[in-house]
C-alpha cells in the first residue's frame, strides 16, 4: 500500500459496494456525503474546431478524485490529492492549473506539514486543505504493528525482534486520519 492508497480510503470510506461509507472525511472536502465519485478518471474527449475541421481531443488531465454532486445540478469537483513522499510544490501547482480550466471547482489536499505552501495555492483560486496521520506499519518478521507519524518505518517496537530495516515494514493503515481546510 501507499500513503495514497490510504489516503483514499479515509477519504472515502467505502462500503462493500464501494458506495461512500459511514462517516467518511470527503465530507468535510465537499459539504455532503451524497456524492458520487470516480476515481483516476479522464474527463470526456472534447470537441474542438480548427482549421474547419471538428477534431476531438482527448483530455490529458487526471485528477485524483472526481466528485458529482447530484442534489446541486450534478455540479461537479475536481480533488488532487498530494503526500508527503515527493512533494512538489510547482509540479502539483502546474496539474492543478489543468483542472481549473476545465473543473472551476478545483480543490486540493496536501499534508499539513507543508501548510506554508497554502497561500500559494489560494492566491491562484484554489481551496486547500490540509492532511495530517499517523501510519501503521506492519514490522514483516514479527507481525508487530508499530505507529509513528513519519513517513519512514519506525524500528520495530516489539522487544524480542531485531527488525530495525526500514525495506521489512509494510503500510497497513492509518489512524488518526483528519483533513482540515485551510483558512
Amino acid at each position: 500500500m501507499t500513503i495514497d492508497d490510504e489516503l483514499l480510503l479515509e477519504l472515502i470510506k467505502p462500503d462493500r459496494l464501494g458506495e461512500v461509507g459511514e462517516y467518511p472525511l470527503i465530507v468535510k472536502v465537499v459539504g455532503t456525503r451524497k456524492i458520487k465519485y470516480k476515481l483516476e478518471e479522464s474527463p470526456h474527449p472534447r470537441y474542438v474546431r480548427s482549421s474547419g475541421e471538428t477534431e476531438r481531443e482527448f483530455a490529458k488531465i487526471t485528477p485524483d478524485i472526481m466528485v458529482t454532486i447530484p442534489h446541486e445540478n450534478n455540479r461537479q469537483i475536481a480533488i488532487e490529492l498530494e503526500n508527503d513522499i515527493h512533494w512538489d510544490f510547482q509540479e502539483s501547482l502546474r496539474q492543478i492549473k489543468k483542472y481549473q480550466g476545465r473543473f472551476p471547482d478545483t480543490r486540493v489536499i496536501i499534508p499539513s506539514e507543508y501548510e506554508r505552501f497554502a497561500p500559494l495555492y489560494k492566491n491562484e483560486g484554489i481551496r486547500v486543505w490540509l492532511w495530517q496521520a499517523r501510519r501503521r506499519w506492519k514490522c514483516l518478521r514479527c507481525g508487530t504493528i508499530n505507529v509513528n507519524e513519519s513517513r519512514v518505518p519506525p524500528r520495530c517496537r516489539n522487544g524480542k525482534c531485531t527488525n530495525n530495516s526500514r525495506d521489512e515494514f509494510d503500510l497497513v493503515g492509518l489512524e488518526n486520519a483528519d483533513f482540515n481546510e485551510y483558512e
